[in-house]
C-alpha cells in the first residue's frame, strides 16, 4: 500500500509518494486546492487510481486529460481520445483545456481531432493544428478546416473567345450577303493557328490548302456555321460558374464538387514549400497569391486530406482534396474575407465523405490499407482496428 503525504502553501503543492518527494508551482489557486484534495483523498485511500489520479495531476498534459476526461498513459505522457490509441498534438492538448475551462462547446475541436487522426501521415497530425494556431482558419462543427483559394473564372477566357467568335461569324455572313451580295454558303470560315484570329475564303480556294502547312483549321462553311448558331439554344450555364487553377490553367473547378488529386501522386516533404498537391491556405497566402483578375473561393477541407504543411510557408498547405462552397471577397487593405455568395454546406460535403469513409473501410475489410500514402509521407504503422474503429466512429458521428 502506497504512503501518500502531502502539504499545501498558497499555490504550492508539496508532496511524497512511498518517499519520493514532488512539487507542484500550480498556476491558481483553484488548481493547487484541485490537486490537494486529490492529495488528501489518495492518503485516506491510496488505490491505484487515486495514486495514478495524483500522478497525471503532476504533469501538465496528464492533468489536461484528467480535467477533460481523455485517457492518458503515465508512463509516456501520452493522451489519447477515449477509446483510441492515436496521442493528441500537445498544441491541440491545450485547446482543448481553454475550451473546458470557460465551457465552450468542443465539438469542432473533438471532430477536427477525429479526422486528422485519420491522415496517415504522423507528421501531418502533429503539425495541422500549429498550422491553424497561426493563422486565421475555422472550424466547423463537422471539423472540417475552413480555407481559401485565389482561382480564374474559366469561362471568363472562353466566354471571351466564343463571343469573338460569334461576333466574326455574324459580321462575315451579313458583309458576305449583303456587301459582297454573295452567298455566305459559298465560302468557308478558317482559325489562324499562331494567333488565334478568324477569316473566310471561297470554297474552292479552302480545297488547295494543306491546313498544316498554312497554319489554319477550316471550321466549316460560313453559312451553315452562322445558322447553326442562331439555332442552337442556351446552354444555361449563367448560374453555374467554372473555375481554373492560377498555375496550370487546365484544371475545372466548380463551386459544390469536391476537387481532387490522387494522393500517391502528391508530394508530402514538409521541407518542400511549392510541389505537387493542391495548395490551399489562409488569408495570407490569398493576399500574396491573388491578383486583380482572380476569383477567391471558400472551401472545405477535410483534415485526412492534407498531405503537407511546408516549413517554410505556413500560410498554404498541400492537400489532395478541396470542397468549394462559396465564393469570397478579400479586402486587402484589412486583410478581410467576406463570404458574397454562398450555396452549399457542410452537410453537403458530408455526403461525399460518407461514401469515401464506406469505401475505406471496404478496403480494411480487404485486408489493404485505407488510405494511400503520398509521395515521402512517413509510412502508416498503426495496427488496422485502430484505423477501421477511428473511420467507423466518423461514420456514425455524420450519418
Amino acid at each position: 500500500m502506497k504512503n501518500i503525504q502531502g502539504v499545501k502553501i498558497g499555490n504550492v503543492v508539496n508532496l511524497s509518494i512511498d518517499g519520493k518527494l514532488y512539487k507542484k508551482n500550480c498556476g491558481s489557486p483553484k488548481e493547487a486546492d484541485e490537486l490537494f484534495r486529490l492529495v488528501l483523498k489518495a492518503k485516506e485511500n491510496p488505490s491505484p487510481e487515486n495514486v495514478r489520479n495524483i500522478r497525471a495531476y503532476l504533469n501538465e498534459k496528464l492533468r489536461i486529460a484528467y480535467l477533460t476526461g481523455l485517457e492518458s498513459d503515465v508512463e509516456t505522457g501520452e493522451v489519447f481520445l477515449a477509446g483510441f490509441n492515436t496521442p493528441v498534438p500537445e498544441t491541440l492538448l491545450e485547446v482543448i483545456k481553454e475550451y473546458h475551462e470557460n465551457g465552450y462547446p468542443m465539438d469542432a475541436v473533438i471532430n477536427f481531432w477525429k479526422l486528422l487522426m485519420i491522415n496517415p501521415d504522423k507528421r501531418v497530425r502533429t503539425s495541422l493544428f500549429d498550422f491553424i494556431k497561426t493563422h486565421d482558419f475555422v472550424l466547423t462543427d463537422k471539423g472540417y478546416m475552413v480555407v481559401y483559394k485565389a482561382v480564374y473564372n474559366k469561362e471568363t477566357d472562353e466566354m471571351k473567345a466564343e463571343e469573338k467568335y460569334v461576333e466574326f461569324l455574324s459580321n462575315k455572313y451579313l458583309h458576305v450577303k449583303k456587301t459582297w451580295k454573295c452567298s455566305p454558303k459559298k465560302y468557308v470560315a478558317y482559325k489562324v493557328t499562331e494567333d488565334g484570329s478568324f477569316g473566310v475564303t471561297k470554297v474552292e480556294t479552302a480545297e488547295n490548302w494543306d491546313e498544316k502547312e498554312k497554319g489554319v483549321e477550316i471550321l466549316g462553311n460560313l453559312g451553315e456555321l452562322y445558322e447553326a448558331i442562331i439555332n442552337t439554344p442556351s446552354t444555361g450555364r449563367e448560374n453555374t460558374p467554372l473555375y481554373t487553377d492560377m498555375y496550370t490553367r487546365k484544371m475545372t473547378i466548380e463551386l459544390g464538387v469536391p476537387v481532387r488529386q490522387e494522393r500517391k501522386l502528391c508530394d508530402a516533404d514538409p521541407a518542400k514549400d511549392c510541389s505537387n498537391g493542391l495548395h490551399v491556405g489562409a488569408t495570407k497566402y490569398v493576399e500574396n497569391y491573388a491578383n486583380r483578375t482572380s476569383a477567391i473561393l471558400a472551401c472545405f477541407v477535410n483534415p485526412a486530406n492534407v498531405v503537407a504543411v511546408p516549413d517554410y510557408d505556413k500560410s498554404k498547405m498541400r492537400t489532395c482534396e478541396y470542397y468549394p462552397f462559396a465564393i469570397a471577397s478579400f479586402d486587402s487593405n484589412n486583410k478581410k474575407i467576406d463570404i458574397i455568395e454562398q450555396k452549399y454546406f457542410e452537410e453537403d460535403y458530408c455526403d461525399y465523405e460518407s461514401a469515401e469513409l464506406e469505401k475505406q473501410i471496404a478496403k480494411i475489410k480487404a485486408e489493404e490499407l485505407p488510405i494511400e500514402t503520398a509521395m515521402k509521407a512517413e509510412a502508416e504503422t498503426r495496427p488496422m482496428g485502430e484505423l477501421m474503429k477511428m473511420l467507423e466512429t466518423r461514420l456514425i458521428d455524420i450519418v
